[in-house]
Formats: structure tokens, sequence, C-alpha cells
């Protein structure tokens, strides 16, 4: 039954992310900005007078397996020490078909500490839950954010831009991208990945170089997709960061040779702690267990 209270020299891996990686191989090329973090030392900010806003986001999770339910309950811990009411995701939200039958196993019971505090999931959809009715079920369920297919969020001067990838409206989207007053910071929400070295997907046919030259004209500063089930980050491309966080507790998979774009590819289970400042956003990989296995800022183009 439904719960009612709902809803990136780079570092080496050390020996314990083998416990992580799901007969797959990790993949670590040299990151641009290193940065040592561990958890739950915040990130500085120039300017923290200007004030912060910190969020998380996951990815291909909604599987209902221990390994989710460590990745949720390690979400909710650092909440305990680095508050945060915002979570987006990446899509996958709930396997295998988005079926309404499978809210309880792989959203309500995984994030119940979260969804009762308060915390705001706001989803995008990927492959697997538009299976049941074009993921109508989730689109109808208030607990996982959607205001509709194609929305914007908008917080502390974050225009949060979530698009459903499984049949991108190119015309919806340049719209949405354009800036209001107020909007400093731009980050893009989607299921499909722009560039992804895995061995399950890869980059999507007829992404690139369409989508990249569409976020230069933009301003876009940070692009998160899934897909992939692993944590792939770009290197900086004309000062745009592109992400792939796909290890939230569906099986991982393994990264393949690195795509151009590939800073840094890992496969092992994740959420990620993204904190936007007044002038740069700082995002770390954080595993189920174990230190936070990669770090990096961006200045972007905020």
């Amino acid at each position: 039954m439904r719960r009612v209270g709902a809803a990136i020299t780079v570092l080496l891996l050390i020996a314990s992310a083998c416990a992580d990686v799901g007969g797959g191989a990790s993949q670590a090329l040299p990151s641009p900005t290193p940065s040592v973090s561990t958890e739950p030392t915040p990130f500085p900010d120039p300017s923290p007078a200007q004030g912060r806003f910190r969020f998380l986001a996951i990815g291909d999770f909604g599987s209902g397996s221990s390994e989710q339910r460590e990745v949720a309950a390690r979400m909710c811990r650092l909440r305990d020490r680095l508050p945060y009411d915002l979570v987006v995701t990446t899509g996958d939200n709930v396997y295998d078909s988005g079926h309404q039958d499978r809210f309880d196993a792989a959203f309500f019971e995984p994030y119940s500490c979260l969804l009762e505090a308060g915390v705001r999931f706001r989803s995008t959809l990927g492959n697997h839950d538009i299976v049941t009715n074009n993921g109508r079920p989730e689109l109808n369920e208030p607990a996982f954010g959607f205001k509709a297919r194609n929305y914007v969020v908008r917080r502390a001067g974050i225009r949060f831009v979530m698009a459903d990838s499984n049949s991108l409206r190119l015309d919806w989207l340049r719209e949405a991208l354009r800036p209001d007053e107020g909007d400093r910071w731009t980050i893009v929400v989607f299921h499909h990945p722009v560039y992804s070295s895995g061995v399950e997907h890869g980059s999507t046919p007829g992404f690139s170089p369409m989508l990249p030259r569409l976020f230069r004209k933009r301003g876009v500063d940070l692009v998160l997709n899934g897909h992939d089930h692993n944590y792939e980050a770009s290197r900086s491309l004309r000062r745009v960061r592109y992400l792939v966080t796909g290890g939230g507790g569906a099986s991982v998979r393994a990264c393949g040779p690195p795509v151009r774009t590939t800073a840094v590819c890992i496969a092992r289970y994740h959420f990620l702690e993204i904190v936007v400042g007044s002038k740069r956003i700082a995002v770390r990989a954080i595993p189920r267990r174990g230190r936070p296995f990669h770090t990096f800022t961006t200045t972007g183009r905020g």
C-alpha cells in the first residue's frame, strides 16, 4: 500500500570500488579540475553571503534492489548533515515498465525518509518509464514532481529544464532555454545521454552536434543524463559540462573506450550532490558506501 507521507591528474579508485562494479571495469582519465573532498565536508563558495543551493541527482534507480536502498539510505544520511530539499532524476524511475504496481517498492519505500521530510522530487521520463501508457502513471503521481512531460523549474537563480528525451521536442526546448530575468544558471535534465562511453547504450544518435550547439547558444551550464548505468563526466566543452548519472539502483554496467569528450567514467552505484554558488557549481559523486569518488567544480557560464 502506498505511503501517505510521500517524497567528476583524477582521483584513483580505491579497492573498495570493486564492491560496486557489476561485472564491468571502470575507467578513469585525467580530470582537468581535480580536488579532494570527503563527506561530509561542504563545498566552500567564494561568496557564501550570496547563498548556495544544494540538491541531489539520481538516475536509473527504481529497481527495488538492495543497492538502490543503500544508495537511498546514504542520501538520507547526507541530509542529516548537509540539508537539501530537492532531488532531480534522469529517468528510469520505476523498473521495468513504469507501472503503478511498482511505485511502493521502487520509489515510496526506498525514499520514505526523504519524502516524509518534505524533500521534493522533480523527475524526467526514461525509456522504461514510458512502457506503461506512455508514462502517464508517473506523470499523474504528484510525488514524482512532474509539472508536465516537459517543464521548467526555477530555484535560487537556477533554471532547471526538464525534458522528455524519449521524444525530444526541439521547439519546446529552444524556448525553454531562453533565460528570464533572475536566471543565473541553467541546468538541463533528460534521460538519453548526449555523450557516453557506456557499453550498453553510448552517445545518443542525432543529439550531437545539434544539442551541444543549442546549449552553447543558450548559455547552458550543466547537462544531466542517465540511461547508461554508470557515472561519466565530460571535459569542459566550451564551459558546458555533461554528466551521466545512471547508478542509482539498477545493475551498474561497464564503461567502454572513452569517447572524445570523456574526462572520467566509473561503473559504480552512486548519487550526485550538486552545490550551486554565486560563482561556480560544485559536483561530487557519492557511492552507497565509502568516500566520494569524484569531485569537480565548474564556473559554467553563469
